[in-house]
């Protein structure tokens, strides 16, 4: 039965570390040290992507409130409750591509299309602005921001440019190793919030191939089984080859893996200890530090960079 607003649990003093996926923080300190990463983030920090997106957000889409679809500003809220964090601004841009994404460094902001919320249930919904409050609760938003000024800009059209020099095929690489393997702490989160197991399966069921207007239910055990299916064609180096070729650009595992990892999530110990009220918290950490470049607040004790400037933090 699906949790509501009146039951479900809140952590307060939640650590990011309670529900942070270990491939997702090794895969981190990997992209934190390839060579360049420091130099190309100066540059794209200097660009001010960040300032252009807030304005097109202002100018050509709906800032959400109270006052403003409170429903969904509301869904929002109930998150940060759960995961005792800050609200970020959260905006509905008019799209049919089904997304949600965060964004900022200074100013942390949920960007909604309106495809998204014509797709999703109230409960799926709540899953997915949850995660990405995960996404900020994680510390992701200095790479994620810098995916998206890449994306923004182009790598075609960057070309001419001289930061291309920096982006080499080890640097890219790495970039979206990282970004698929967060997807999966955020979907932590977002578990965290339903506090379902049929919640975000059903979500992410609905994000690989579900429409609007089809009436019959989708079902979740046939769609966990081609997680199954794909793992089983490693058989063939042909086909794991054709796999690289496939993932080394994508920003997101596929559903049907993203869908089995949060199976697994739940039925795991530590997703109980979490909800039982046993979990990690910020003031557990006697390691929470400043930045000695820029002075901001690292919480997350397995950091071993600050996520705003990327230097590394002194012990």
């Amino acid at each position: 039965m699906t949790t509501t607003a009146t039951d479900r649990r809140t952590f307060p003093g939640l650590s990011p570390t309670a529900f942070e996926h270990p491939i997702d923080r090794g895969a981190l300190d990997a992209l934190r040290r390839t060579p360049g990463l420091d130099i190309l983030l100066k540059k794209l920090s200097s660009l001010g992507f960040e300032r252009v997106v807030r304005l097109q957000l202002t100018a050509d889409s709906l800032r959400l409130s109270p006052k403003q679809l409170g429903r969904i500003h509301g869904l929002m809220m109930e998150g940060c409750e759960v995961l005792d964090m800050k609200p970020p601004e959260l905006y509905l841009y008019q799209s049919p591509i089904v997304d949600a994404q965060a964004l900022g460094m200074d100013r942390f902001t949920i960007g909604l299309s309106s495809g998204l919320i014509d797709l999703l249930n109230e409960d799926q919904l709540r899953w997915a602005i949850a995660r990405e409050l995960g996404h900020i609760k994680s510390g992701h938003m200095l790479y994620r921001t810098m995916a998206k000024y890449l994306a923004v800009v182009g790598l075609i059209s960057m070309r001419n440019l001289p930061i291309v020099n920096l982006l080499s095929q080890a640097l890219l690489y790495a970039f979206y190793d990282w970004l698929r393997k967060s997807e999966l702490t955020a979907d932590r989160a977002a578990s965290l919030v339903a506090q379902d197991s049929t919640v975000g399966v059903s979500a992410l069921l609905k994000l690989a191939g579900g429409t609007v207007k089809e009436a019959d239910p989708l079902n979740v055990e046939e769609f966990l089984k081609q997680a199954d299916d794909y793992e089983d064609m490693d058989e063939s180096l042909l086909n794991v080859l054709y796999k690289f070729e496939m993932t080394k650009f994508r920003t997101h595992p596929f559903p049907a893996m993203r869908a089995r990892e949060v199976m697994r999530w739940h039925d795991s110990g530590a997703y109980r200890q979490i909800l039982q009220g046993n979990y990690a918290r910020m003031n557990d950490h006697t390691g929470v530090r400043n930045c000695s470049e820029c002075g901001a607040s690292v919480e997350n004790a397995s950091f071993r960079y600050c996520p705003e400037c990327g230097r590394p933090v002194g012990e």
